[in-house]
């Protein structure tokens, strides 16, 4: 036996090698794109600019904060994450000047102890529709659907916001964890032009006196003085019951209550970058999605 060991040693030393080496762990790598560009950094420690690559950092938990480099008026990005050995974590993010316009995704690999290889999707907001490798693949969130190793393309897809494809690779052993922030889509403010005189029915001697002494039917939508967002009448929102009033400009934030087809809401002078009016509902302020109502000045 203590030969065997003299033998071991010896082998390790002619090969360069020490005892230590044998337990240490492969580097992990980082790589990172932002819009605008970036400074990047790790634990407090300033790293360099975007774009950012990195493939000899050790393995473990750090924390990254991605300061926008032109301009002030850009939120930062921070968040935690863990670098595994051997593989590579991506990250694209476009920062806005508020967090609803901020957006974007993380690739993260997790070592699997079956060997297995799986691939996770996580998304802002819930229950984006998947799409994978031209597959229907239900909801987010997805836990641990098992893959083929290989480059693989998936499609997220929900109404109020961009489109995100994205490629991606799943490797043996690991299960792949896809988190995606989606972008608010851009809503082209048309507004409707208020009623004139001309579009008024006009009154004939033929009306009765009694038909025009008749109040008409209001209610208390429709007294509500421009500037005002209608609800549309879309298949959506009549099959949910109405549109959600949110506290927020994000699909992820709490619902006030449910506005009615057709009922008309203040309009607060305020639109957001990726389309949410900011409205008067029950007499509190919320944010409605651009897609499901029509501005009227």
């Amino acid at each position: 036996m203590r030969q065997l060991l003299v033998i071991l040693f010896a082998g390790i030393f002619l090969s360069g090698c020490t005892v230590k080496n044998l337990f240490l762990k492969k580097p992990a790598g980082l790589e990172i794109t932002t819009t605008p560009a970036s400074t990047v950094f790790l634990n407090g420690e300033n790293r360099g600019d975007t774009p950012f690559k990195l493939d000899s950092l050790k393995a473990g938990t750090y924390t990254l904060k991605l300061t926008p480099n032109s301009s002030s008026n850009l939120l930062s990005y921070e968040t935690s994450l863990t670098l595994e050995p051997g593989v590579s974590t991506v990250i694209n993010r476009t920062l806005g000047a508020t967090e609803p316009d901020s957006f974007g995704y993380t690739l993260t690999f997790q070592e699997d102890v079956g060997g297995q290889t799986y691939l996770s999707v996580i998304s802002e907001p819930d229950a984006v529709n998947i799409n994978l490798d031209g597959t229907p693949h239900g909801f987010t969130p997805l836990s641990k659907i098992s893959l083929n190793p290989g480059n693989h393309t998936l499609r997220l897809v929900s109404p109020g916001f961009v489109e995100q494809t994205l490629p991606v690779n799943t490797l043996k052993g690991f299960n792949l964890i896809v988190s995606v922030k989606l972008a608010g889509e851009t809503i082209n403010l048309t507004p409707s032009p208020l009623a004139t005189a001309s579009a008024s029915p006009s009154l004939t001697p033929s009306a009765s006196p009694q038909a025009l002494l008749s109040p008409l039917p209001t209610s208390s939508s429709s007294l509500i003085a421009a500037p005002y967002v209608t609800v549309s009448d879309s298949p959506d929102i009549t099959a949910a019951g109405g549109l959600n009033v949110r506290s927020e400009p994000s699909a992820s934030s709490d619902p006030l209550g449910k506005a009615k087809v057709g009922e008309r809401l203040k309009y607060l002078n305020e639109t957001t970058v990726s389309g949410w009016f900011k409205v008067e509902f029950e007499g509190n302020p919320g944010y409605v999605s651009g897609k499901y109502v029509t501005l009227t000045k």
